[in-house]
C-alpha cells in the first residue's frame, strides 16, 4: 500500500474550449466592413442652394436677364410646337385632362369638323343683349332661336359622341379611358369657339381620319 501511495497520480487534463475550427473544419469567415454609400460627386442643388448661389453670384446683368427671357421664351415655343405636332414627348407638358394618345385623337376629331356649337357662346352672348330691349315680341323670337340652336347643339353632340366611340375604340381597344369622360371633354371642347380652345386646333376641316390623332411633320 505504501508503495501504490508513493507512485505519482497522473494529472487530469482540463478540458480545452471547443474552437470554431473543430466544428466546422475551417475558421469561421469574419463580416466584410460594412461602408456606408457615398453620396454623388455633384448632386444635384436644393431650391434654396439655388437661390443661395444666385445671391453670391450678385445681381444680374441687364443683358443677363435679357437672355434668360429669350431662354424661357425659345423653350416655351418648342414646347407649343411639340404640342401641336402631337409629339408624344411633349404630352407632359399638357394638363392632366389632356394627356394620352386618346384625348389627342379626341381633339382632332373636335377640330376637324365644322360645328354650330363653336359659336354657342357669341349666339347666347347676341340674344342675353336683346333680350334687354324690353321688346316683348322680340324677346319671343329670342327664346324660340335659343331653343332651336340648343337643339342643334344637342344634335351635334350625339353625333360626335357616336364618331369617337367608333375612332377612338377602333384604335385604342385595350384604353383605359371611359367613354364618359371622353364624350364630356369632346363636347366641352366643340361648344367652345376654335380660336379660344387649349391646346390649339391643329386640324383643318378638310382633315379625313386618317389623319386625326397622329404626329404633324
Amino acid at each position: 500500500m505504501g508503495k501504490k501511495s508513493a507512485q505519482a497520480v497522473p494529472a487530469i487534463e482540463e478540458p480545452k474550449p471547443v474552437s470554431a475550427t473543430d466544428k466546422k473544419g475551417k475558421a469561421t469567415p469574419k463580416r466584410p466592413n460594412q461602408s456606408k454609400a457615398r453620396p454623388p460627386v455633384n448632386p444635384p442643388l436644393t431650391n434654396k442652394e439655388k437661390r443661395e448661389a444666385v445671391k453670391k453670384s450678385g445681381p444680374l446683368t441687364k443683358e443677363q436677364k435679357r437672355q434668360a427671357k429669350d431662354d424661357v421664351r425659345a423653350e416655351r415655343a418648342r414646347i407649343a410646337e411639340g404640342q401641336w405636332k402631337g409629339d408624344p414627348l411633349f404630352d407632359k407638358y399638357h394638363l392632366p385632362r389632356d394627356r394620352g394618345a386618346e384625348r389627342l385623337l379626341v381633339r382632332d376629331i373636335v377640330d376637324g369638323r365644322w360645328s354650330v356649337g363653336q359659336y354657342y357662346m357669341f349666339a347666347a352672348f347676341a340674344i342675353l343683349i336683346f333680350s334687354t330691349s324690353g321688346n316683348v315680341q322680340l324677346q319671343g323670337y329670342l327664346f324660340i332661336a335659343l331653343l332651336a340652336l340648343t337643339a342643334v347643339i344637342v344634335l351635334e353632340s350625339v353625333l360626335l359622341c357616336r364618331r369617337v366611340k367608333r375612332l377612338v375604340f377602333q384604335r385604342f381597344p385595350k384604353t383605359e379611358q371611359r367613354k364618359g369622360s371622353l364624350y364630356w371633354y369632346a363636347i366641352q371642347r366643340s361648344i367652345m369657339p376654335r380660336s379660344m380652345r387649349n391646346p390649339r386646333a391643329r386640324m383643318s376641316y378638310k382633315a379625313t381620319e386618317d389623319d386625326l390623332g397622329k404626329v404633324v411633320k
